[in-house]
């Protein structure tokens, strides 16, 4: 029975670290979408040059955010995952 409670745990550490990982590469990828926008872009005869449009920056805000709670949420499951794992070294010390 202990070593079943301890594969779980270990799985919730192993898929909170993941989850970890998942939410700083969207971040990433979502900052790289944000620091190409610019707000006066012009080319070289000075005229607007293309950029990506408003959705574009907004959705990357929104994925901002999302990868931010990926975060969160998998930081409060490594703190469960650690706490179950202390628990069960503290009974069978």
């Amino acid at each position: 029975m202990i070593t079943d409670s301890t594969a779980v745990s270990f799985n919730a550490w192993t898929s909170s670290r993941m989850g970890i990982q998942v939410g700083t590469n969207l971040m990433d990828q979502s900052a790289q979408t944000i620091a190409q926008q610019s707000v006066t872009a012009t080319d070289s005869s000075g005229n607007p040059s293309s950029r990506a449009s408003d959705g574009d920056l907004i959705g990357a805000m929104v994925q901002q955010g999302i990868g931010l709670y990926q975060v969160q949420a998998s930081v409060k499951g490594l703190e469960i995952a650690n706490k179950t794992l202390d628990s069960l070294f503290r009974i069978t010390a």
